[in-house]
């Protein structure tokens, strides 16, 4: 060994030759790992790129998946026919994004808003749409919202299509359906990417199948030669692709590799000058320099790896190192100083300053070695970040900071999210609470419970008064006797047997009087063992509703009885009216038979006067009894053709049509819901009417036609008779009402009146139009299957 350093030494060409070799060797070594350095910057930049777009893709995911589950959620719960158009203006009014929400029964659009400009779609059935139905199948095979599109829809654009599949019982009912437009997706997501040279940025679609994929954005990669990342949406069978345009990590070095060269040229020359120099001072200066260099290597790769600014604040000089990469990842301009304090202090908010300056000042002065600060950070443009400072701090032996190491952070990207998502639950929870209803949380698992504060106002306190809260604050406060049937509806929603958790309980409320509530639920999330984990829900008061409900079963007790009692009644007095009558008209016929030769024609006529007069009466009381015997039994209501009917009347009126040479023009009637007997009643009387009430010598002519009014059928029976004058247009529809003596038409005003009755049981209305002469009867009847 000896005799090879001595060798060396002596040699000082030779020592300069290995010295160049190893020095070039260490060189190119170094640039290799510089390289690779640039490779993983440039691989770590694309990634980035990719991060940024399938985090604003997940942000529209998020904001969409957010919109259906509200509208899931009312389906589920049945409100979606009072509350969809409020939650849709909601959700569009505040998500600028979303042009358009649908509900979907099954597979067709049932409800849409906007309405206005969209029609066309409603009854649109995308199932039954072979080009449209396979990406909402996908959705309901997957069992989870799925991103259709971007596809050309049919009231007009282009839209990415979010369909939510609902189900119930496990069975498919529908779709919860939000419309994103396509451009604004396309203006989000890849904004900066339009102009930026650097990157070639493009979305491809897979088809159902995964067979093929389609560029969504027609971008050109085939110029590209850079690192390249691909990031599969499965929300949408989407592919992120983003390569950077051109690699750098070779030509940024070139300089560097030759000027390595150099210097180990340099160096080898060097230390043939010096290898006649003490061994000693030779190898100490080889030493420091190696220590040297690998000292400023390291800081320079951990300052190039890290997504950090790095600083070294020296609090007895006043000044501050901050790494090369600082500038760039705060976007802080290169002619400003900031080895000031006054250039940090400058940057940071002025609503965060105080702050800050407090909580470092109470650092340094204390004891610990551990400072960290969330703050807003002001960019040479104007822009502002949110960043996180974390330092250690280095104390002298008396504890006082004399320096404080650290790092700088942006946090922009994560603090934006954490805002957006307080935003939404913000939105979400304003619309909650516009329904004056009071949530909870419930975890089954730990009983855990979070109660709003309108949940305790509801019962008359303040969540401060109920603390401790916990789920047993809830059963003390319910009923004894209803809590059993809570928790049976409670076991019976967790072992599937029902859908969601609804139940009506009483509550004690402040003052100590009941308070009725209607509570409704949902486990959001399971065990792996299939147990409940997280449910939430809402208590409504519904104490009005359940007095009201008492109030009407009251009164509709009170009307039964009253109505038995006057059915009794009017039968007991028919029985008893009619047996005099009968006696009446018996004996006075044997009179007219018995006395008409030795009578007077006087004698005779009023003997027919008193006759006539006791069968009027006789008809009088069977029609008033008709009329109290008319009642309506929903569970008889049936499909009934109005045409079989109507010519059911007229066989029954054959007589009197011949008589009176009537002519009756049907058109076609429609099916309706009703009762048989009581609606063929109502045709009887207006046909009868029409027949009766014509001028002597004039033909009656009848029209009988209908048209379609939403969920109901117009009915109309127009006459050529008398007419009726308006003035007693309500006055025809009361029982006894008469607008002509017995000795121009027959009758007894009770017909019309029980065609009233019968129509408003059917919950349709009658009314009449008459001009000079001729009457149109109007009166609506339900469409069947409503």
């Amino acid at each position: 060994m000896k005799k090879i350093k001595s060798f060396l030494f002596k040699s000082p060409v030779f020592l300069g030759f290995i010295v160049f070799i190893i020095l070039l060797g260490f060189g190119f070594f170094l640039t290799l790992k510089e390289y690779q350095l640039n490779l993983n910057e440039e691989n770590n930049k694309v990634e980035l790129a990719a991060d940024l777009i399938e985090d604003r893709v997940e942000s529209v995911i998020s904001t969409a998946k957010i919109s259906t589950n509200i509208l899931a959620y009312l389906v589920q719960t049945h409100k979606i026919e009072e509350n969809f158009v409020e939650v849709g203006k909601s959700i569009i009014d505040n998500i600028d994004i979303i042009g358009q929400i649908q509900f979907l029964d099954s597979g067709t659009i049932v409800a849409t808003y906007p309405l206005i400009g969209n029609e066309a779609i409603i009854g649109y059935d995308i199932l039954a749409d072979s080009t449209r139905s396979d990406e909402a199948v996908l959705a309901i095979e997957r069992r989870e919202i799925f991103f259709a599109g971007p596809v050309s829809i049919r009231q007009g654009g282009e839209a990415i299509i979010a369909r939510q599949p609902i189900f119930k019982d496990n069975k498919f009912t529908g779709f919860s359906v939000v419309l994103i437009d396509w451009q604004k997706f396309v203006d989000q997501v890849f904004s900066e990417f339009h102009s930026n040279s650097e990157f070639t940025v493009d979305l491809f679609k897979l088809s159902p199948s995964r067979e093929d994929k389609n560029s969504l954005l027609k971008s050109d990669f085939t110029l590209a030669d850079g690192p390249l990342k691909q990031i599969e949406v499965a929300e949408g069978n989407w592919i992120i692709q983003v390569q950077l345009n051109s690699s750098n990590a070779l030509s940024s070095i070139a300089l560097l590799i030759l000027l390595r060269a150099v210097l180990a040229i340099v160096l080898g020359y060097l230390i043939y000058n010096l290898a006649s120099q003490p061994n000693k001072l030779t190898k100490k200066v080889r030493e420091t320099t190696r220590k040297l260099r690998l000292s400023n290597k390291r800081f320079e790769l951990a300052t190039k790896a890290t997504s950090e600014a790095i600083w070294d604040w020296d609090l007895v000089k006043g000044q501050t190192f901050r790494s090369d990469n600082f500038n760039k990842l705060l976007g802080v301009s290169p002619d400003e100083d900031a080895s000031k304090n006054e250039f940090w202090t400058s940057k940071i908010h002025p609503d965060d300053l105080p702050r800050v300056e407090k909580n470092l000042n109470e650092t340094l002065e204390g004891s610990g070695d551990q400072w960290t600060q969330e703050f807003r950070f002001r960019k040479s443009d104007g822009e502002i970040l949110y960043v996180i400072d974390n330092g250690l701090i280095i104390r002298n032996k008396l504890g006082k900071a004399v320096r404080i190491i650290g790092s700088t952070q942006n946090i922009t990207k994560r603090k934006h999210a954490e805002l957006d998502l307080a935003n939404q639950r913000q939105r979400l929870s304003n619309v909650i609470e516009g329904t004056h209803a009071g949530t909870w949380e419930w975890n089954p698992q730990t009983n855990e419970t979070i109660f709003s504060e309108i949940w305790a106002n509801i019962i008359g306190y303040t969540l401060k008064e109920l603390e401790p809260i916990n789920f047993q604050t809830w059963i003390d406060l319910v009923h004894p006797e209803d809590i059993i049937v809570s928790k049976k509806l409670l076991d019976d929603y967790f072992y599937g047997k029902s859908h969601s958790y609804e139940s009506e309980f009483r509550m004690k409320n402040k003052q100590g009087n009941w308070v009725w509530i209607l509570a409704r639920g949902k486990v959001f999330t399971w065990t792996l063992e299939g147990q409940p984990m997280m449910m939430f829900g809402t208590h409504v008061d519904i104490t009005e509703k359940k007095l009201r409900e008492e109030e009407i079963k009251s009164t509709n007790q009170k009307l039964q009885s009253a109505n038995e009692e006057l059915k009794s009644f009017a039968s007991m007095a028919s029985h008893d009216m009619k047996e005099p009558l009968r006696m009446i008209s018996s004996f006075l016929q044997l009179l007219e038979k018995k006395y008409t030769p030795v009578l007077d024609e006087k004698g005779v006529q009023y003997i027919n006067f008193a006759v006539n007069g006791a069968k009027r009466l006789s008809v009088l009381i069977d029609d008033m009894m008709e009329y109290s015997r008319i009642g309506f039994d929903a569970s008889k209501l049936d499909r009934i053709n109005l045409n079989t009917v109507v010519q059911e009347v007229i066989v029954l009126n054959r007589d009197l049509i011949d008589e009176k040479n009537a002519q009756i023009h049907v058109s076609d009637l429609p099916a309706i819901s009703g009762i048989m007997t009581p609606i063929k009643s109502v045709f009887i009387n207006l046909i009868s009417n029409a027949l009766k009430y014509q001028e002597i010598g004039n033909i009656p002519v009848i029209s009988i036609y209908a048209k379609s009014m939403d969920d109901f059928y117009q009915i109309t029976v127009e006459d050529n008779g008398i007419g009726i004058d308006e003035v007693y247009f309500e006055k025809v529809f009361n029982v006894f009402s008469r607008l002509h003596g017995k000795n121009e038409f027959a009758g007894t005003g009770i017909g019309l009146a029980v065609c009233k009755k019968i129509i408003s049981q059917h919950g349709g209305k009658i009314w009449l139009e008459s001009a000079e002469k001729g009457s149109k009867f109007h009166f609506t009847l339900q469409k069947y299957g409503n």
